[in-house]
């Protein structure tokens, strides 16, 4: 979406396939900690865990800091000419004209066979283990890491995903290589250039993935064990 401020034509994505993963990782790095601040400043509990009560005026407040860190962020305006020269009402139709709509298609993601990605297509592979997988002990190791990361990822911390990404991202024929995971890999720098209508698939999947699987070992586990019993 284009717009024009002070004499200059600037644009913000409409779009989830316009912004990238090393985008979010940016955002993150710069404004997660002081988000989490505002959030927690408002939305309070009292000794006995109740929930205090929220003045709406702050709620708004956070809103426009919120909608004014992303507008400076994606245009590289400087945040203070955000701040003080723009006028907020057009700040908040910005963001609810761009950033709405983000909000909306990451609500609706659907899982494809393919995905065009770099001018080549790609697939994600589960990351299933089993009785028949053969896996070698790097690889075992390396699913624990991605374990971990995928938790992370939970909690919004966007790094895991070029990693993850890395592993369970491949064209057609292609196997996983070590060297991948690697800081300053082509493999992984192109991962963080991954835009996030893919990411946002990856991470759906590989979690519901991994939350199967899980459920699958504990049972198994659980079979075993009674089959020891007998």
């Amino acid at each position: 979406m284009d717009f024009h401020f002070k004499g200059k034509k600037y644009s913000l994505p409409v779009t989830l396939n316009q912004i990238t993963v090393r985008q979010r990782i940016g955002f993150d790095q710069l404004f997660r900690e002081e988000i989490k601040q505002l959030h927690d400043n408002i939305f309070q509990k009292d000794e006995d865990g109740n929930e205090l009560e929220v003045d709406e005026m702050d709620i708004s407040l956070m809103n426009v800091s919120i909608a004014v860190m992303n507008i400076s962020y994606f245009t590289g305006i400087p945040i203070e000419e955000v701040e003080n020269e723009m006028n907020i009402d057009d700040v908040m139709k910005l963001y609810f004209s761009c950033f709405h709509q983000l909000f909306e298609e990451q609500d609706h993601i659907e899982l494809q066979t393919d995905y065009l990605f770099n001018d080549e297509f790609w697939k994600i592979e589960p990351p299933v283990l089993s009785n028949e997988s053969k896996i070698t002990f790097n690889e075992l190791i390396t699913s624990k890491q991605i374990i971990k990361q995928m938790q992370e990822l939970s909690v919004g911390k966007w790094e895991a995903i070029p990693y993850l990404a890395a592993i369970y991202l491949k064209k057609e024929g292609e196997e996983f290589q070590e060297s991948w995971l690697s800081p300053g890999n082509e493999r992984l720098e192109l991962m963080y250039d991954l835009p996030m209508d893919i990411t946002m698939a990856l991470g759906f999947f590989l979690q519901n993935s991994m939350n199967m699987y899980l459920e699958t070992l504990v049972y198994s586990q659980e079979e075993n064990q009674e089959m020891d019993q007998i």
